[in-house]
């Protein structure tokens, strides 16, 4: 099967409602979906996010099946990228030109957001960011096209250095991939942590697709650092933390995780137990509206949801709460309702700034640890803190 046959499409919603008009109208109008594009990662190593994505989809229409949005059904369609911001932005515009989309998601690496965001104004298409953490999206490469539902790598940074700021550790050594994501979390890393009063002794930057970090590993031990600040997507942080772990280094020096994934805990097991950091949703959070999800995402997949699929359940949900508030798809309109806009999230109360469209939201820090409820370890939440203290300021990657 060729990649781009891969695509699959989902309908989901049940006849209009809408009044008025001619029955033929209005049936023909029922037959008109609201497209959601996926350009996604579907294979290869960052597979695991695309997956996420893709299971949060599926609820998403399974729980609206016979609503749709506006009384129209809703039609997933998704498209592998491989996590190659080229391919991202060819099969985005795939989408939007002949499958008639108005609205992506789904983007994995922030390469590939920054280059498929960069298009959007020439189609007039709004991406939601469900996944991508590099700052840059909502500061310096910021457009009116864009909206980020998910903590950024930045926020994470915030969230991680609160919560050292109270522990014994003072001397970090950052590892972050080299790509947007993870240049942009190390430096802002390394600017809060420094403002509280302890020093990041080395930094390093190894290529998406490590395979062997024996040397990052080597210069680690030598560092003598308490602490190793991690920004490694997927598989890549898999591979490090089972590498680190042979070395015996993660015993002597805590792995810090810009983001603790369970996906990386099943992985990795009995390994990263202790290991600290923040989590854009970590599935233990304490609040009706989660449980009552984890509930039903439990049922459907036989798993327990990981980051990427609370967050992308939470984005599809805001959409469809924004386009019936716009009372249309027509993407201005719905710029224009998102924009200032609240929404009763999974974790809490979230609120889209209209200066950057960046969703102000609580940030966790959390500990892999063993629970006998569960098969695997799981993110136990150590602190959560506020929105507003865990938000940079408007079109910046800097905190007040």
């Amino acid at each position: 099967m060729k990649r781009r046959h891969f695509l699959t499409a989902t309908v989901v919603g049940g006849t209009a409602v809408t009044l008025g008009g001619p029955v033929f109208l209005r049936r023909a109008y029922a037959q008109n979906p609201i497209k959601i594009g996926l350009p996604t990662v579907l294979s290869g190593g960052n597979a695991q996010y695309g997956i996420q994505a893709k299971r949060a989809c599926e609820l998403f229409a399974k729980d609206n099946k016979g609503k749709g949005i506006l009384g129209r059904p809703v039609e997933f369609i998704y498209e592998d990228t491989a996590a190659d911001p080229a391919t991202a932005v060819r099969k985005a515009q795939k989408l939007v030109e002949k499958d008639g989309v108005k609205f992506l998601t789904g983007t994995v690496l922030s390469s590939e957001a920054l280059a498929v965001s960069a298009k959007c104004p020439e189609w007039k298409v709004l991406l939601m960011s469900t996944i991508n953490g590099a700052g840059a999206l909502t500061a310096k490469s910021y457009n009116r096209y864009f909206f980020r539902i998910n903590t950024s790598g930045p926020m994470g940074a915030r969230a991680v250095s609160l919560y050292l700021a109270e522990s014994s550790m003072k001397r970090f050594f950052a590892l972050g991939s080299d790509y947007a994501w993870g240049r942009d979390s190390v430096q802002s890393f390394t600017a809060q942590i420094t403002a509280a009063k302890k020093e990041v002794v080395a930094k390093d930057y190894p290529p998406v697709g490590t395979k062997d970090f024996a040397s990052y590993i080597g210069k680690i031990k030598q560092s003598k650092a308490d602490g190793v600040y991690l920004v490694l997507p997927g598989q890549d942080a898999t591979i490090f933390l089972k590498q680190a772990h042979q070395f015996g280094v993660t015993r002597e020096i805590k792995p810090i995780m810009e983001i603790v994934e369970l996906e990386n805990m099943k992985a990795v097991g009995d390994a990263m137990e202790g290991t600290i950091g923040s989590s854009r949703y970590p599935f233990t959070v304490d609040t009706p509206k989660n449980k009552a999800f984890v509930k039903r995402f439990h049922e459907m997949h036989n798993v327990y949801p990981d980051m990427f699929d609370g967050e992308t359940y939470e984005g599809l949900e805001w959409l469809a709460q924004v386009i019936t508030k716009a009372g249309s798809d027509d993407v201005e309109k719905v710029i224009e309702a998102w924009e200032d806009s609240k929404y009763d999230g999974l974790e809490g109360p979230f609120f889209m700034r209209k200066c950057d469209h960046q969703a102000v939201q609580p940030g966790f820090a959390v500990q892999a640890v063993k629970d006998p409820k569960y098969p695997h370890l799981i993110p136990k939440i150590l602190a959560t803190y506020p929105g507003d203290k865990v938000t940079p300021k408007c079109r910046t990657e800097e905190f007040a």
